[in-house]
């Protein structure tokens, strides 16, 4: 029987890895997890939202790939850059960007009026 200590830090770790995998298919619109980590895609849905809450990237040139499930017009900005990369999908278009993010918490957004407000934004985790 192992102590409670090592049961415990084993399932902390479980659930750390959990949290930090995902898959660059679309499913978990997480940070390619092929490649290098430096490309996020996103889904933008006609009911305002995004494919997923959060998102993960590692520090560096992060290139951000956005797609249209539907017709509506929606967009990709992160809170304070967004002079710095706007991204714009109608009628199931994709487009895409980059910045130079250092390690940190982001917010990605859509800033067509109400679609925030709405609950279309999700967080980015840099490493």
């Amino acid at each position: 029987m192992r102590p409670r200590s090592n049961i415990g830090a084993s399932v902390a770790a479980a659930v750390l890895l959990a949290a930090c995998g995902g898959g660059g298919d679309g499913s978990g619109g997480d940070a390619d997890p092929v490649g290098d980590g430096h490309t996020v895609h996103v889904q933008a849905f006609d009911r305002q939202d995004y494919d997923a809450d959060g998102y993960a990237a590692v520090a560096g040139e992060v290139t951000f790939e956005l797609s249209q499930v539907g017709t509506q017009e929606h967009t990709l900005v992160v809170e304070g850059m967004e002079d710095e990369m706007r991204l714009v999908v109608e009628d199931g278009g994709t487009d895409s960007g980059k910045l130079t993010l250092e390690p940190g918490r982001y917010i990605l957004y859509c800033d067509i009026a109400g679609h925030r407000a709405s609950g279309m934004e999700a967080r980015l985790t840099v490493g």
